[in-house]
């Protein structure tokens, strides 16, 4: 059984199916009526029968047998067509389809693919203005590469977070769940008000689907030294602040807060 996948070459519909060991298979049909034609079996009769074959697959109405071509069938197909529409089926297979599988093992359309400098340009500008901790921007650059089609195989699986000339992971937590582990009399509000004034802490503010404004904290390169940013959950618009706990005494020294007894 196979799962089909389908593109479009001008508004036509053309199934793409990649068999076990990854070659894609053309369904016979969607490549005639691409090119202009009333489909019928007959017309891929010509077509050497190692480069053609029949499959089952799943499609909305159940399974089917499809006509399917070969890359090379396809090829000696579309050469032998006199249809206008052969030619720039053939650059589009060539020039876009196949070298797509070919590096990605999917079809990216080529609109998808322009914008390649255009989401990394994003995820470098939201790199520096919202200065996320390491493990952040790997997640923002698979999801970019996701995105795209662009292969992230080279990036680390996982990347250790720590304070500018630490060596090793170091381990973080919210200012709500510290605060309540040193036992501080303050709320996190208070407290981020406190690094606010200090300059660990800036306000940032961006604007929400319906059109209102949404305000988050984001630290500060100094308050880097205490913490880091990373990727809000309900937002990846937004950042989070969290502080390592093994700095945490030092910067509640410089907010002014006691840990309690």
């Amino acid at each position: 059984m196979h799962n089909i996948q389908p593109f479009n070459f001008e508004k036509n519909q053309v199934r793409v199916i990649q068999d076990e060991s990854g070659e894609p298979l053309f369904v016979a049909k969607d490549v005639a009526q691409a090119l202009g034609y009333n489909w019928q079996v007959a017309l891929v009769k010509h077509v050497p029968e190692e480069w053609k074959g029949v499959i089952r697959s799943n499609t909305p109405s159940g399974e089917q047998r499809l006509t399917v071509l070969t890359e090379q069938g396809l090829y000696f197909f579309t050469a032998r067509s006199d249809k206008p529409k052969a030619l720039p089926f053939q650059k589009w297979l060539a020039g876009d389809v196949l070298p797509s599988i070919r590096k990605t093992g999917s079809y990216l359309p080529v609109a998808s693919q322009a914008s390649i400098p255009a989401t990394m340009a994003l995820c470098e500008l939201a790199i520096t203005v919202l200065r996320p901790s390491d493990s952040s921007k790997i997640v923002m650059l698979q999801k970019a590469g996701k995105a795209t089609g662009a292969d992230t195989s080279f990036l680390p699986d996982y990347t250790e977070d720590s304070a500018p000339g630490h060596v090793g992971a170091m381990d973080t937590a919210s200012a709500t769940q510290l605060l309540r582990e040193y036992g501080v009399n303050s709320s996190a509000i208070a407290f981020n008000e406190r690094l606010y004034q200090i300059g660990l802490l800036e306000r940032r503010e961006r604007k929400s689907t319906g059109g209102n404004i949404k305000h988050f904290w984001c630290i500060t390169s100094e308050g880097l030294a205490y913490g880091k940013n990373i990727v809000s959950p309900q937002s990846p618009r937004e950042t989070q602040p969290h502080w390592y706990r093994e700095t945490f005494s030092e910067l509640l020294a410089l907010a002014g807060l006691a840990v309690a007894a």
